[in-house]
């Protein structure tokens, strides 16, 4: 007895990376970590960006026009509270703060230090230290184990045609507060790009609008985000922050401290009252946790003009000066001087 004819000509299928449950799924993790990656590097290489300087800081950080503005909005809300709890509430709103009153001073010194920059980067002509025009994390290995290849290790193509204006561009986390207010800076030098790296939160709803959009990254992972963070970075300045403020802070120095980024990145931080209280950094080291070197590493300034001033400085600096130093002149890395360099 013959079958039966189909109800149907075609059976429709879907294509695995068009399967949004599939690409969803605990199973797919791996792919979309390497879409954070992958899609990063393609977007960076195609804009030409090279090297970086990272701004973390607290997001709580408020210009004095937004730091009045919400003040108003609680005294308003104080003033018309119609239960006791409402009343507690905007109470404890106001109490909050102006306890960062005192960030209003930073936010500006941050913009204007942004701003400096990018436009130093716009007329400088590509004049970093030859070492440093080397890109991405890996450019030191110099205790890699084995010989070093003669060839840089950055995954960025030498020749690749630089953006014809903008040698740095300033890097944030994307967020408000100092975040914004770096990208705020940067993006008031005319023909500049600025970068936002965000991260999905459930409290924030998209990257501060001063990120250029040809640069606005949205990350779901965290170390993805670090890692593209800190990859082409050549200097980092850190205004007062909390929690991941101090986790991004730290991640870069143990960074310098391993020798997985260049062991003297300048790292800038801005409110010397505020760093100096906050952590005992000489303390660390009289406890031997720490070595001296890397509190002297760090950078204290309260102005733009010191941080600006300090940053050019050690930018136009070749660093392989110190190198060996940090490495206790390890003979190998002697060795590979050259490759290090080439």
């Amino acid at each position: 007895m013959a079958s039966p004819a189909p109800e149907k000509k075609y059976t429709m299928a879907v294509k695995a990376y068009k399967n949004p449950d599939f690409l969803n799924s605990g199973h797919a993790r791996f792919i979309r970590v390497m879409c954070e990656y992958e899609e990063t590097m393609y977007r960076l290489k195609a804009y030409g960006v090279k090297s970086t300087i990272l701004f973390f800081g607290s997001a709580r950080a408020k210009s004095r026009e937004q730091y009045d503005h919400r003040m108003g909005e609680l005294v308003e809300a104080l003033a018309g509270a119609v239960t006791e709890q409402e009343q507690k509430d905007a109470e404890a709103a106001i109490a909050t703060l102006r306890k960062t009153e005192w960030l209003t001073e930073y936010f500006d010194k941050v913009t204007e230090l942004s701003k400096r920059l990018t436009d130093w980067s716009l007329q400088s002509e590509h004049k970093l230290a030859q070492a440093r025009t080397y890109t991405g994390v890996t450019r030191y290995h110099l205790k890699t184990r084995g010989p070093v290849p003669h060839q840089s290790y950055s995954i960025i193509d030498e020749d690749v045609k630089e953006h014809p204006e903008q040698s740095i561009y300033i890097t944030t986390g994307g967020g408000p507060g100092f975040m914004e207010a770096a990208n705020k800076g940067a993006s008031e030098v005319p023909g500049a790009l600025t970068i936002g790296m965000g991260i999905t939160l459930p409290f924030e709803d998209g990257l501060n609008p001063y990120v250029s959009e040809e640069l606005a990254f949205e990350f779901h992972y965290f170390f993805t985000r670090k890692f593209w963070m800190v990859y082409h970075c050549q200097a980092l300045v850190v205004a007062p922050g909390g929690m991941g403020t101090l986790d991004e802070l730290f991640e870069v120095l143990t960074l310098k401290q391993t020798g997985k980024v260049q062991p003297d990145m300048p790292v800038v931080l801005f409110g010397k009252e505020f760093w100096k209280s906050i952590i005992s950094w000489d303390a660390l080291a009289d406890y031997g946790v720490i070595s001296q070197k890397d509190v002297s590493g760090l950078f204290f300034a309260d102005t733009v003009d010191e941080a600006f001033d300090y940053l050019l400085s050690r930018l136009t600096k070749a660093p392989l000066n110190d190198i060996f130093k940090e490495f206790d002149g390890d003979k190998q890395a002697m060795d590979n001087t050259e490759s290090v360099v080439a």
